[in-house]
């Protein structure tokens, strides 16, 4: 049986495959990302660091050594290598010895050297100090020196075409001696030693090859499982507690690089098993000595694409596999390989920080930012949920209600939250203010509706308080856990009721039950004469509270699109007249507002008129509707000096004074002012002046 694993999935990280990876004394491990960056995760705290590097010039990182508390980074066919101390966060490049260096692996010793493989010359870097000048020891046999295996006090570096291993002495510095392969074809990569055999393996032949350190003599050949079928490549690999941990590929050829131009060469026809690009797998093959037999370790299934399991770190008593995540480009089928960095390690992260307490001054113009546009262009533009939203036939992309490493995060650490603490500290500072419990309840609500986000496109899988707040998005049901949280830690009475198709709270005070609807109206619930009418009540007379604005569902078109402008659609939340008014919660005929009209730019029509236009409104189920059209003097749309209700699309206006800022909203109203005639229409906005026609600029007026 594999080992168990605890995955981190780092969605803020964004990275191509990784390739090798250290852990330093503090436990950091360290992992180039591409794009100049290197990443970085706590193995006791899963906190992470991006740290940006200028000095990689756009390469990748191919191998991280955490040596003598600074970080020794190779970069390939680079003319040097990087020494970076986390410390001072002071990087420097340092020159490789050698005409066209290529410089992907290395590894450390015993005796506490730092041995780099430079590959184009065949020869290896010895480094006593990150900071001190390598030493050049030419290896004396014919081929590629790549890298090399600690065996003991040894380094045994395979060689190929034909394949044998070289045996190297870092103490000495001296190769000691030449030790052919069990056939002349294979490529050895990856290894375990295991009592006195040496266990390596043939890349592209599917089997495993065990030698027998005291005599230097092959044994034979161990075939391994599903080779040809499930992969086609046996990569690195390490051992842990007597058992070889093998990383698989989709790629059927040995792994050859050119040293004149620094590529890998790639031969003609077939690649792949499978006939996709060639990609790291979602497992590891484990392989036990003592048994012969095989299993996999296989990386926790993600919704919303494949991981990929790539490059390890052990110190034997743990270990970690690092990788990323290929998203889907349609359901089931793997796309790119660039996505979310992941590390799979055998221990849990067991000291993760809870959150000690909320941030109350929570920027939410900042959070609604980062939702503008930002929904990517290889996720899915349809959301689906089973049994609500069938597929579309055309659906591309990865299909996920919120980035599920974040929502793995805000849950590992609201479990290692004090929520008693946080909750009463965070209660006790929104109604310090508060005199009696209606204040007390109207700052709850104010807080929640400030705090947390509607989200129509994303929403998180959590139903923990203390993770939802840390969210800041939420639907009707969790903006209830929280608002009913924070209540009953303020010692007022408090209940869950179910509205149809919503849910709200609803909180006993001042002698009655009063609702709490927090997302949907903040501080500002229905009343009357300043009395927070119950549920029972707003039944009572079911279109009263369409007078009470919803600007929870007043979203501007750019929190609902990608960042290729388009919509986002399926399980979502829409543009305003996409949801009915409140009556319908509450449990009246389903009628649903006329859309937002709008505002289209002025058109000059001689002298001081101007016309105002702006866009049909069109309501579900169809229906008249009206514009209610007002100008203002004012910001604030305070000083009005004109209004009109009109069904037309434009209205002529003669303006008062040329070189004015004007401002105007028009609202697209229906008959639903029948029912109840403040039945709240949310106005779309604009502003003009009318400057003199041959005035250079932008004003508002074509």
């Amino acid at each position: 049986m594999s080992a168990r694993i605890w995955m981190h999935r780092h969605d803020e990280i964004q990275t191509p495959r990784p390739y090798a990876c250290d852990v330093d004394d503090q436990d950091w491990l360290w992992e180039g990302c591409g794009g100049n960056r290197l990443a970085g995760q706590n193995l006791k705290t899963a906190e992470t660091r991006l740290i940006t590097l200028p000095e990689m010039g756009g390469r990748p990182i191919y191998q991280v050594f955490s040596f003598r508390d600074k970080l020794v980074m190779t970069l390939g066919d680079a003319p040097f290598y990087l020494v970076y101390d986390p410390a001072s966060g002071k990087c420097r490049r340092v020159p490789v010895p050698a005409a066209r260096p290529i410089v992907w692996y290395g590894s450390k010793t015993n005796c506490g050297k730092l041995l780099l493989f430079e590959r184009s010359s065949s020869s290896v870097l010895v480094l006593d100090q990150p900071d001190s000048p390598a030493r050049v020891v030419m290896c004396p046999y014919q081929g590629q020196l790549a890298g090399g295996w600690q065996v003991g006090d040894l380094i045994y570096s395979p060689l190929s075409d034909p394949a044998r291993i070289a045996v190297f002495d870092p103490e000495s510095e001296v190769f000691q001696r030449e030790l052919p392969g069990p056939s002349p074809e294979v490529t050895l990569a990856g290894y375990m030693v295991h009592e006195d055999t040496l266990f390596t393996w043939d890349t592209a032949g599917g089997r495993i090859l065990p030698m027998d350190l005291t005599t230097d003599h092959w044994l034979g050949e161990i075939r391994t499982p599903d080779y040809g079928d499930v992969y086609g490549f046996l990569g690195g690999g390490f051992g842990f507690k007597g058992k070889a941990h093998i990383c698989l590929s989709t790629y059927i050829h040995p792994s050859r690089l050119d040293a004149g131009t620094g590529k890998v060469i790639v031969p003609e026809g077939r690649l792949t098993v499978d006939g996709r690009p060639p990609r790291f797998l979602d497992r590891y093959l484990v392989f036990d000595p003592e048994s012969q037999d095989f299993d996999y370790l296989v990386a926790p299934e993600q919704p919303d694409g494949i991981p990929l399991l790539c490059y390890n770190w052990t110190d034997g008593n743990r270990f970690v596999i690092t990788g990323t995540l290929i998203p889907y480009s349609q359901p089931g089928v793997p796309g790119e390989i660039y996505g979310s960095w992941i590390v799979v390690q055998s221990e849990p992260a067991d000291r993760v920080e809870g959150f000690s307490f909320h941030d109350v001054s929570f920027d939410r113009q900042a959070h609604l930012q980062n939702y503008r546009r930002h929904y990517g262009n290889k996720r899915s533009l349809y959301l689906p949920h089973d049994g609500c939203t069938p597929p579309v036939v055309n659906m591309e992309g990865p299909a996920s209600d919120y980035p599920p490493g974040r929502n793995a995060e805000l849950l590992l650490k609201a479990q290692n939250t004090d929520s008693e603490g946080y909750l009463s500290d965070l209660a006790e500072t929104i109604a310090r203010a508060a005199t009696t419990e209606a204040a007390q309840v109207r700052s709850v609500a104010e807080f929640v509706n400030r705090t947390l986000y509607y989200n129509p496109i994303q929403v998180p899988d959590v139903q923990d308080p203390v993770a939802i707040l840390e969210s800041h998005d939420a639907r009707c049901g969790q903006g209830v856990i929280v608002t009913i949280a924070l209540l009953e830690k303020l010692g007022i009475p408090v209940r869950q009721v179910g509205l149809s198709h919503h849910t709200v709270a609803e909180a006993t005070y001042d002698g009655g039950a009063h609702i709490v609807d927090a997302l949907f109206f903040g501080g500002n619930q229905p009343h009357v004469g300043g009395r927070v009418l119950s549920v029972d009540e707003l039944k009572a007379d079911l279109y009263y509270a369409d007078a009470f604005p919803q600007t929870c569902f007043a979203y501007d078109s750019e929190l609902l699109e990608s960042v290729d402008g388009f919509c986002v659609l399926g399980y979502v939340f829409g543009i305003w007249g996409s949801e009915p008014y409140y009556s319908y919660y509450l449990g009246a005929e389903k009628n649903h507002p006329p859309t937002f009209p709008n505002v289209l730019p002025a058109q000059r029509m001689g002298g001081n008129c101007v016309r105002l236009n702006w866009s049909r409104s069109i309501k579900f189920g169809g229906g008249e509707i009206e514009y209610d059209v007002r100008v203002f003097r004012d910001r604030e749309c305070a000083q009005e000096i004109f209004g009109i209700i009109t069904r037309d699309l434009f209205l002529d206006w003669e303006v008062e004074q040329l070189n004015r800022m004007y401002f105007v909203e028009v609202r697209a109203m229906d008959k639903h002012r029948e029912k109840n005639a403040e039945t709240w229409y949310p106005p779309a906005r604009s502003n003009f002046v009318l400057v003199p026609e041959d005035q250079y600029g932008w004003y508002g007026v074509m």
